[in-house]
């Protein structure tokens, strides 16, 4: 879910291992246009790989011995902001409301993989101003 105005966190399971990613582009697409796209090498895109095993660690979660297939995933987490979220378009018309999410990532031995593109539905908010402390 993809609530404007709002800071979530958004998780993706990739097959390969942390230390063999080399670059990660995570791109949001709604209506014909790119509205955001956040890199792995760009530290303030909030982008975060782990290994699926340290994910679990950090979150001091052990579910059960991990496969030898699960050795080699990770986990990339991207944290949006408000004023990301606020760049998605909300219509009348639900089908516009879909946002599309697909991943990139160049791998250290140079190979480029690209994921099938994910639905995300874009929900409104009444005020559509960015919330602040201050």
């Amino acid at each position: 879910m993809l609530v404007r105005g709002t800071t979530p966190y958004h998780s993706f399971t990739i097959p390969k291992a942390a230390e063999d990613i080399a670059l990660l582009y995570i791109t949001y697409y709604q209506n014909g246009e790119i509205i955001l796209e956040k890199k792995s090498n760009v530290p303030e895109d909030g982008v975060v790989i782990e290994n699926f095993e340290d994910a679990y660690e950090n979150a001091e979660i052990d579910p059960f011995e991990l496969t030898d297939d699960e050795e080699k995933t990770s986990i990339a987490t991207v944290h949006l902001t408000q004023e990301d979220t606020l760049k998605f378009h909300f219509y009348p018309a639900a089908r516009k409301n879909i946002t599309l999410i697909q991943l990139r990532l160049l791998d250290t031995d140079g190979e480029a993989y690209a994921s099938e593109p994910a639905k995300e539905r874009v929900y409104g908010v009444f005020d559509e101003e960015e919330l602040t402390s201050r």
